[in-house]
This record gives C-alpha cells, sequence and structure tokens, in this order.
C-alpha cells in the first residue's frame, strides 16, 4: 500500500484498485502491445508512482510522464518524454474512465454532521436550494479545495448509506450537503462515495465528470493533495 497526501484527521480519500488497473492494461495489450501511458499530471491524480510501476511490471514497456517525474523509471526502465505520432497514447481507459473498463479509483469522503430538516429549509450559502420535503441532511467533509467542483452544486449524486442520494445546495471550500431522505438510516462517520465502480453501486466519474462540464481525467487530476491516496 502507498499513501499520499495527509487527512488531516478526517477521511478524505481516493483508494486507487491497483488490481482493476492490471486487469485494464491487460486487456488493452491483448489487443495493442505497443501504446504508451499517459501517466503525466501524477497520473491524472491516481499516484503516478503506484500506477507507472504497476504499468512495467504488467508489461507496458513505455509510458509518458511530466518532467519533474522521471525519477520514478530511470532506475528501472527508460520512458518517453515525447511520444512519436505511431505510437497510441493511452489514458482514460487504463484508468477506467470510459465505458469498457473497471474504474480504478474511488472517491470517499467522511459524514461529519447528520441533522434533520423541515420542508422548504434553505441549504448551503446562498440557499439555492431547499428540501421539497421533511428529509435528513447529511454534511460531508470534501470541498473545492479537495477538487470538488463547484458545478457539481444541485447537480452530482453521492452514495451514501449504501444508497445514491443528491448533492444539494452550493460546494463549499471544504464541505458540501446531501440530502438523504427521510428513511435515511446515515449517521456521523459514514462513507460518502463521490465516484467509484459502479458494480458497487457508486456513481461513475464520467457522470460528474458530464455534471460539471470536465473531462474525467481533469476530475480525478484536480482531486487536491489533501486528499489521501491509497493504492492496494
Amino acid at each position: 500500500m502507498t499513501d499520499r497526501g495527509s487527512a488531516a484527521g478526517l477521511r478524505r480519500t481516493a483508494s486507487i484498485d491497483l488490481d482493476a488497473l492490471r486487469a485494464n492494461l491487460s486487456s488493452l495489450l491483448d489487443h495493442d502491445d505497443s501504446f504508451v501511458l499517459d501517466a503525466r499530471a501524477d497520473a491524472y491524480g491516481h499516484g503516478a508512482a503506484a500506477v507507472v510501476a504497476t504499468a512495467l511490471d504488467a508489461g507496458v514497456t513505455t509510458v509518458r510522464i511530466s518532467p519533474n517525474q522521471a525519477s520514478l523509471v530511470s532506475a528501472r526502465r527508460s520512458a518517453l518524454m515525447t511520444v512519436p505520432s505511431r505510437r497510441r497514447l493511452v489514458a482514460g481507459e487504463a484508468y477506467g474512465l470510459d465505458a469498457s473498463h473497471t474504474p480504478v479509483m474511488t472517491l470517499v469522503g467522511e459524514v461529519i454532521s447528520v441533522k434533520p430538516a423541515e420542508a422548504g429549509a434553505g441549504v448551503s450559502y446562498g440557499y439555492s436550494y431547499h428540501t421539497e420535503a421533511d428529509t435528513i441532511l447529511a454534511l460531508v467533509a470534501l470541498g473545492y479545495a479537495d477538487g470538488v467542483p463547484r458545478l457539481a452544486s444541485n447537480r452530482a449524486t453521492v452514495q451514501v448509506g449504501g444508497a445514491l442520494h443528491p448533492l444539494v445546495g452550493r460546494v463549499a471550500m471544504d464541505q458540501f450537503v446531501v440530502d438523504c431522505g427521510s428513511s435515511s438510516a446515515v449517521a456521523v462517520g459514514d462513507e460518502a462515495v463521490l465516484f467509484g465502480d459502479a458494480a458497487a453501486g457508486h456513481p461513475l466519474a464520467t457522470d460528474w465528470a458530464a455534471q460539471t462540464g470536465r473531462s474525467p481525467l481533469e476530475l480525478t487530476a484536480g482531486i487536491g493533495s489533501r486528499v489521501l491516496r491509497v493504492s492496494r
């Protein structure tokens, strides 16, 4: 397991599934073993050290890295900074940010407050959302300082307590609110999954990207350093 970042006492975690990465790369290598893995921008937020090591062990012969990351591979194998035009550059497929491969990153925040709210209650600053009925609101300790796009306000969906619920109100610097409904059993300390693997019932990064006007790679690359990367 490798870690990067600091959770600062709260669970702010980007779990990186290296088995999923290996499986995605194996599938790609079966069809074309000449591709170049794009691991720039810290492997688009997935953690370049673990990603590059896993890719080389899986049989990928060439990775593209940022200039300041050359030490990641220099002791093992060479990597190209500039990829010849005839070589296919692969990123989204490897990280499972398409419709055909398993997502590698699961982004999780911690529920730090739960409170009941009556119908018509305004949520977050500016009150851009008002509850439609009596409900339970959960406060999650992730915000735009962690790379959660502000455009996710009143648009995105989060898994809390094993069910999908809407992110409501404006995303703040360090937190956002989820409307969990009146029958929810959500509690302080629960995990809130912003995106991950649909097989586990999570929203997808591609959904979040569509809702926020970013590409999936921009979304994962934008996850901040305060979020702890845990590779497993």
